[in-house]
């Protein structure tokens, strides 16, 4: 069973949303609570801006267009950080992985080979996109893509690995 290594944006974006922690989800209503609380200040602060005589336009328009530029080049970069991250993690990935019976190899570029044993990986994960099949030792993952194989493509590989190392719940 052999995967080509290379990712693509979407199979990254799913590995990112399958691994993320918990406190991930704490942080979310934090992070809303705060940006209530920003926008309640600043239309508190335009309401006085707008009640003077003249109203003051070109300060209101300072408030909020200088936080909306911040919200877009942030969002910019963020897109142009995964891009980058994505290119990145592709050139050092390798060209072919496959699943033996001793493990999982490993064929990369220039003849290169790595076996990672079946004691080395921990369990298993499928998603929509990728498999992520993690190993033992620290935080790491191995991501498979597998979305162009189909449901019976994919039998054989889930038969497979339940055969060598247990599935991880969700």
């Amino acid at each position: 069973m052999q995967f080509t290594s290379k990712l693509t944006e979407a199979d990254l974006s799913e590995v990112r949303r399958s691994t993320r922690s918990k406190a991930y989800w704490l942080n979310l209503p934090l992070w809303a609570g705060g940006l209530y609380i920003g926008t309640l200040r600043g239309w508190r602060m335009t309401s006085a801006l707008l009640a003077q005589t003249p109203p003051n336009w070109k300060f209101v328009a300072i408030l909020w267009g200088a936080p909306a530029a911040i919200i877009v080049l942030a969002l910019f970069e963020r897109k142009r950080n995964r891009a980058r991250q994505l290119a990145q993690m592709n050139a050092i990935r390798p060209d072919v992985m496959t699943f033996t019976n001793d493990g999982l190899k490993c064929d990369g570029p220039n003849g290169a080979t790595a076996l990672v044993p079946w004691s080395g990986l921990k369990g298993w994960r499928e998603g929509q996109r990728v498999l992520i099949v993690e190993r033992t030792e620290g935080n790491r993952f191995v991501m498979l893509p597998v979305a162009q194989m189909s449901e019976n493509d994919r039998q054989p590989i889930r038969q497979f690995l339940q055969s060598h190392i247990p599935p991880i719940n969700q």
